[in-house]
């Protein structure tokens, strides 16, 4: 089983600017097997935020047949076409461009003994390792600053990344990219671990799911967190709930 939480909040320069929090995120728990996506509408597209809900919810329908069996990576690539054409029905309904409802994807399916990762663009996926924590793939932000990949993109299966990794993983985190300066050591090309180790703990330790949601979108639009980044953020969290390790709510990343 898995004792999930995850939330989204508005950056501060959004709520200047009256823009909408343009990340949407979503989770599935159903035994051994998890299910989870998370997307970041560009900021410059003025309906991103229906992009988003649109992605990841289509791509939670999709991939609900699923049992506890390792998927086929062209099984992975069909749900994510599936969260695509959702995204551009929604922009013929809303007669605007696709551009208008663009966003990047990352998704994670989670079984007993292995996951399976896939990513369009930037924002990070985190799993426990053998020593500290594991990044699936590094942010994708294409060949210029401030750019990345989004799935609207005509050309996102170039860009498209799937991993699947055959090991038991009892803690997972996906965050879009307003927490990436937090979550990564650029200068190392690594995981910040002393960052994702107290969120995990307290995810174990914690209340029930609707104490720790409240208590994470608090942390998500702390004064401590939005000093360091104006961007919408977006953090799911997920471990096993026989992984069972002492923690301390007190415990807070630095």
């Amino acid at each position: 089983m898995w004792k999930m939480v995850y939330g989204s909040v508005r950056g501060t320069s959004h709520f200047e600017s009256g823009t909408p929090c343009q990340d949407y995120c979503s989770g599935v728990g159903s035994g051994p097997l998890l299910v989870a996506a998370c997307a970041d509408g560009a900021g410059s597209a003025e309906r991103s935020h229906l992009g988003s809900r649109c992605a990841v919810e289509r791509f939670l329908e999709a991939s609900a047949a699923l049992d506890d069996r390792i998927p086929e990576k062209g099984e992975v690539e069909a749900w994510i076409e599936l969260a695509r054409d959702r995204v551009l029905d929604e922009s013929s309904t809303q007669d605007v461009s696709p551009r208008q409802l663009a966003c990047t994807f990352l998704a994670a399916i989670v079984g007993e003994g292995w996951a399976a990762f896939a990513q369009v663009g930037d924002g990070v996926i985190v799993f426990n390792g053998d020593a500290g924590y594991d990044l699936a793939f590094w942010p994708d932000n294409g060949e210029y600053a401030n750019a990345t990949r989004f799935l609207t993109d005509d050309d996102y299966r170039d860009h498209l990344r799937i991993e699947i990794v055959p090991r038991r993983i009892t803690e997972l985190a996906i965050l879009t990219d307003g927490l990436q300066m937090l979550a990564l050591d650029f200068a190392g090309a690594r995981v910040h671990d002393r960052f994702f180790a107290p969120l995990f703990h307290t995810i174990r330790a914690g209340p029930d799911e609707d104490a720790l949601r409240t208590s994470l979108l608090s942390f998500l639009d702390s004064q401590r967190v939005n000093e360091r980044t104006d961007d919408d953020k977006t953090l799911f969290l997920a471990t096993r709930s026989n992984y069972d390790v002492p923690a301390s709510l007190s415990d807070e990343p630095s």
